[in-house]
């Protein structure tokens, strides 16, 4: 090799050598904590609570219509109203039934007429007991005809089914309307219906328990630190085809001093488990804080907040719904683990991740 290329690359051998020297053996970087999501066991034992959104509507509500078509006369309320049951809403132009009621009459009185005079001629036999059936088919049809006009004559007024509000006016004052065309849309909300959507595996238990034992409560955005409670009135035994859910009706009292109107959202929240399927010391936790150790029970891992590590506890499954399991074992106070507890092991240290929940 040439000398003068020798006197080029021995010096940076010599400087990759005391380089490499230099160097620090690779070492494996290991987090000095694990993050962890938790919840926190409170101190009440009451069952846990699923929130759903909710719809208000009114306990009892009809479109009120005429039986007869015609020309609107009169319209004797507004939107708003409040109405008592029988209560005059609106009349037709009467006149066309009136006409027609007399007409009717004067068939009826003919018909009449000829039937008693039927009614002499066949008992002296002058006429056959056909003409005499005839004449007597031909009374009652006539009298069918003026029983009608005359209830045709009632349905030009419109009268309120029940006790209620006009929550809606849907024609004008002189318009011609079509028999059974919705004049007005009546509400009750003495009371009022609390509507939700409860998916299937949720509905399975609603079943299985008995309804009324469960706690359920009304809570609106508008209205702070009030819950309002409710009762169950009936449930869907069809799920939705698109969304899979049941149709559950809730009954709500009307609330004094608010203004709680059909149409207006709100947030049911509703106890998971009925009071039967609990003991006293049984705690509602999410399904993910539960895994099995070594020896196939049910452990959960609990964190000691004064040296932020965590450590497994046995746990006592019970009733199991959706994403949620009940458990014994648990004391209030007590911090768990409910996200990549498969992950953890005894000791380890765990930073906290801010989640604001809390079992119940």
């Amino acid at each position: 090799m040439d000398s003068r290329k020798l006197s080029f690359v021995f010096p940076i051998l010599v400087l990759s050598f005391f380089l490499s020297g230099c160097e620090e053996p690779s070492q494996i970087v290991e987090a000095s904590s694990r993050p962890v999501k938790t919840l926190v066991i409170g101190g009440d034992a009451d069952a846990d609570m699923r929130t759903f959104p909710a719809v208000v509507d009114a306990i009892q509500k009809a479109e009120i219509s005429f039986r007869v078509s015609g020309k609107i006369q009169k319209i004797l309320v507004k939107e708003g109203t409040e109405v008592k049951n029988g209560q005059l809403l609106a009349e037709l132009d009467p006149t066309d039934f009136e006409i027609r009621l007399k007409d009717r009459k004067a068939s009826y009185n003919t018909a009449k007429a000829n039937f008693d005079r039927a009614v002499d001629l066949v008992e002296k036999g002058a006429i056959s007991r056909v003409d005499h059936d005839n004449i007597r088919a031909k009374f009652h049809t006539a009298e069918a005809n003026l029983a009608a006009a005359k209830q045709d004559l009632t349905y030009t007024k419109l009268n309120a089914n029940f006790d209620g509000f006009i929550a809606k006016r849907h024609v004008e004052n002189f318009e011609e309307i079509s028999q059974s065309q919705s004049i007005f849309s009546l509400e009750d909300v003495s009371a009022l219906k609390i509507k939700i959507d409860v998916p299937e595996n949720l509905m399975i238990v609603i079943n299985k328990h008995h309804q009324q034992s469960r706690k359920l409560l009304a809570v609106f955005d508008s209205i702070s630190n009030r819950e309002f409670p409710l009762s169950f009135l009936e449930i869907s035994t069809k799920a939705d085809p698109n969304t899979k859910t049941f149709k559950v009706t809730l009954k709500m009292d009307k609330p004094e001093n608010y203004n709680v109107l059909p149409g207006m959202t709100a947030t049911v929240l509703a106890e998971l488990f009925a009071d039967e399927s609990r003991s006293d010391n049984t705690i509602t936790i999410p399904v993910s804080a539960v895994i099995a150790d070594n020896e196939k029970q049910a452990t959960v891992w609990v964190v000691d907040e004064k040296t932020m590590t965590v450590n497994p506890k046995k746990v006592k499954p019970g009733l199991l719904i959706g994403d949620s399991m009940q458990v014994t074992g648990l004391n209030p106070g007590e911090r768990i683990v409910i996200a990549g507890a498969a992950f953890l092991r005894n000791d380890m240290k765990v930073t906290l991740l801010e989640t604001g929940e809390q079992a119940k």
